[in-house]
């Protein structure tokens, strides 16, 4: 029985076709499947932000729940980042309130400290050492909520920095919900 080379090709290509489009599907569904679960057992995660946030990497499309966790922990870290950037920029404003002076470095002291601690949440997950480096992620949540508590000190305060506070706190629990997913996958 002889296959024509036309069929072959024709059944190649659907083959190719129907495979890549399921793994985009696949890739789809494991960041709403995940940000569906993070956000159902978390009230402090948004599922748009989650799908949002995971989709903004664009080694997401090919990842796998292990993966999702590392790119949370990249989103984490470049937010964490850019925060301690946008302190420091503020601080260089001369005209700054005492008051809101001393909240800013106490925020700096809180992100210099929680940046480290995250490159270590990275090799405890990778290592699969889940529990360590929930524990550790944890800990990171405290930056941007003490970070805010300090502009609430004194009434009438508003903090420059909820926005960033806000996005760091969610994807910690993020990371901190993926984490916790791999670790009852073991």
């Amino acid at each position: 029985m002889m296959i024509s080379t036309s069929f072959l090709f024709s059944f190649t290509t659907f083959f190719l076709l129907i495979f890549s489009s399921s793994h985009g599907l696949y890739t789809q569904n494991i960041i709403q499947e995940t940000c569906k679960k993070s956000a159902e057992s978390s009230p402090n995660i948004n599922y748009k932000f989650c799908v949002a946030s995971l989709e903004s990497d664009n080694r997401s499309r090919s990842a796998n729940l292990h993966k999702l966790g590392l790119i949370s922990m990249d989103l984490l870290r470049h937010n964490m980042t850019s925060t301690r950037r946008e302190i420091k920029k503020l601080l260089r404003n001369k005209k700054l309130e005492n008051f809101v002076k001393g909240c800013l470095k106490d925020c700096l002291e809180l992100y210099s400290d929680a940046i480290p601690t995250l490159k270590e949440v990275k090799r405890e997950y990778k290592e699969k050492n889940y529990r360590d480096a929930n524990v550790k992620v944890s800990s990171i949540m405290e930056a941007p909520t003490t970070c805010e508590d300090g502009f609430q000190e004194k009434q009438g305060t508003i903090s420059p920095l909820t926005n960033n506070n806000n996005n760091v706190f969610q994807l910690a629990a993020l990371t901190l919900s993926i984490i916790n997913m791999n670790m009852h996958l073991q």
